[in-house]
């Protein structure tokens, strides 16, 4: 009698850079198990990013923002969860895979019913969640960016040392590159036109790690005085700090609201150049292979920094530029009163670090 094909979860929820630095295991578990059912459960607002990817069979979607909405009628709440876990569980799952490390995640793979549950080593994971997995694995100290990390972990799952990196590339977003078009038109980029990508905002929750504004203006001031063309793109809840930045910059860029993370990616892909800050769309330019200057301050690049294939053809992290003589960078802090590890950086070395 002929075994069932292996189904496999893979855990990643949040946020949009960490997902995008988990796409790589999709490409190893799909060439490793072509017969496999490969399924990702992820948070609501990074959906779209896995949405019509090859590798995989089904997306799984947390509604973290119902749950977050319904969190004082308890009785809706329970339904909604509940609903939740009967979708998880209709997989019917051999193996987990979590790539996550905290408590949400560790629930989530033992909700799934997955008698084999991969995951961190206790003195890796967080908040508990070593208690749902069957097997932790320690990633070498070698494997210190989340890429390398993710690739160990898959890697070991299969039985291997490590699993190589692949390029998993940004898929098309149907519908989305004619919204991004009218977009860019209506900011006065006609189609086939170059334009750079300045990226100000972060999450709410990652303020203190963005670069100025002024200094985001200044920039786009030295391009416009080039004749480059500049736009600054602002997600919903950014577009206040987008304009402010057209502002300061005396007309010298434009502001694109870019209603979802399709639209966003597809402005991205365009673009000719892009600057950001330690937040996802950064790593969205990394994924569409558009040409880009990280900026990071307070978390350490070597970790999380923007990772693809670099200008000479090697596989590793994307140039990143910081304020190298603040002692205290990088630090695990969530806030600072000072963050000169950003201020510090002038819109000339940004400059000339685009143009390298």
């Amino acid at each position: 009698m002929r075994q069932r094909p292996p189904r496999i979860l893979v855990v990643r929820l949040s946020a949009l850079g960490d997902v995008i630095h988990a796409l790589p295991v999709l490409g190893v578990l799909r060439r490793a198990l072509p017969d496999a059912r490969i399924d990702w459960v992820v948070e609501d607002r990074a959906s779209d990013l896995l949405a019509g990817r090859a590798e995989l069979d089904r997306v799984v979607v947390f509604p973290r923002r119902a749950l977050r909405e319904l969190r004082r009628r308890p009785a809706a709440w329970t339904r909604r969860a509940s609903q939740f876990v009967l979708e998880l569980r209709e997989g019917g799952y051999d193996t987990s895979l979590d790539l996550q490390g905290n408590l949400k995640s560790g629930v989530i793979a033992r909700l799934s019913g997955a008698r084999r549950r991969v995951g961190l080593h206790r003195s890796l994971a967080r908040e508990g969640n070593h208690l749902f997995t069957t097997r932790g694995i320690r990633p070498p100290s070698s494997a210190r960016h989340r890429v390398l990390r993710n690739l160990v972990l898959v890697g070991r799952m299969l039985g291997r040392k490590a699993a190589a990196w692949s390029d998993p590339g940004l898929p098309p977003f149907p519908g989305a590159a004619a919204r991004a078009r009218v977009l860019l038109a209506n900011a006065g980029i006609a189609e086939d036109t170059p334009y750079v990508v300045l990226h100000p905002g972060t999450s709410a929750f990652g303020a203190f790690k963005r670069w100025p504004p002024e200094r985001f203006a200044d920039l786009a001031a030295a391009l416009a005085a080039r004749g480059e063309r500049v736009v600054v793109t602002a997600p919903p809840g950014e577009e206040a700090l987008a304009r402010e930045v057209v502002a300061r910059s005396g007309g010298a860029a434009a502001v694109v609201e870019t209603p979802g993370l399709d639209v966003l990616g597809e402005v991205i892909r365009g673009a000719r150049r892009l600057v950001g800050a330690d937040t996802g769309p950064l790593h969205l330019a990394a994924l569409a292979g558009t040409p880009l200057v990280g900026l990071f301050g307070p978390k350490d690049p070597a970790t999380y920094g923007p990772w693809g294939r670099r200008a000479d053809g090697r596989i590793g992290l994307l140039p990143v530029l910081g304020r190298h003589d603040v002692a205290c960078r990088p630090c695990g802090g969530r806030d600072c009163a000072d963050p000169l590890c950003m201020t510090g950086l002038d819109a000339e070395i940004v400059l000339e670090a685009l143009d390298a």
